[in-house]
C-alpha cells in the first residue's frame, strides 16, 4: 500500500520506517525536502508525498498541523491518521482547545478526508518495538468512518499493536 507521512521527526520516522520494513511504500512530506537532514529519506513536498497515497499520517508538531494540511493538496477519499497532540510550542502543557480536540480540529481542517485519531498515545521509541513481555502494546483509535478506522486498525496490527476502538472522533479529546 502507498502511504504518506507528513512530517519526518521522531514519530514520522518511527511509523514510516516500520511501515517500510513490512513492505509498504512510504513517502515522507516535509516543508523543505532539499534540507540535508532529509537526504537519505528521499523526502518530497507535502503535496507530492500525498499524491497517490491511500493513507496519510499527520505526524507534525501541533503548531504546524494546520499549515501542513493546507500544503497537502487534495485529501479527498484518503484516510488521514492524526498522530498529533495539541502540545504547546514551549512544551508547557496542552493547548486549551475548549470543548474540542486536536482530532476534531484536524477533521474540520481536512473535511474531505476520513480522519482517524491514532498513534498519538504511544511514544516513538515504543512504535519501533511495541511488544512487552510477549504482548502487543494497546493502540487507541477513534474516528467516524468505520471503513477508514478498520484500515488503520489493520495497519496497527501489522505493526504489532493491539488496536482498541474508542468510538467516534470526539473521543480523541480523551486520547490527547
Amino acid at each position: 500500500m502507498k502511504i504518506a507521512i507528513i512530517g519526518a521527526g521522531n514519530v514520522g520516522l518511527a511509523i514510516g520506517n516500520r511501515l517500510v520494513s513490512i513492505g509498504h511504500t512510504v513517502s515522507w512530506g516535509v516543508t523543505d525536502p532539499t534540507s540535508p537532514k532529509y537526504a537519505d529519506l528521499g523526502a518530497k513536498t507535502v503535496a507530492d508525498a500525498v499524491v497517490g497515497a491511500e493513507i496519510v499520517f499527520l505526524a507534525v508538531p501541533w503548531d504546524a498541523a494546520q499549515s501542513a494540511l493546507q500544503n497537502a493538496g487534495d485529501l479527498s477519499n484518503k484516510v488521514l491518521v492524526d498522530a498529533t497532540n495539541p502540545i504547546a510550542k514551549d512544551f508547557s502543557g496542552l493547548v486549551d482547545l475548549g470543548q474540542s480536540s486536536a482530532g476534531e480540529m484536524i477533521a474540520a481542517w481536512a473535511p474531505t478526508a476520513s480522519v482517524i485519531k491514532a498513534f498519538n498515545t504511544i511514544g516513538s521509541n515504543i512504535m519501533e518495538n511495541p511488544i512487552f513481555d510477549g504482548k502487543n502494546a494497546s493502540l487507541l483509535v477513534a474516528g467516524d468512518d468505520p471503513i477508514a478506522k478498520s484500515k488503520v486498525m489493520d495497519i496497527a496490527r501489522e505493526l504489532d499493536f493491539d488496536p482498541i476502538d474508542l468510538g467516534p472522533i470526539s473521543m480523541s479529546r480523551y486520547m490527547e
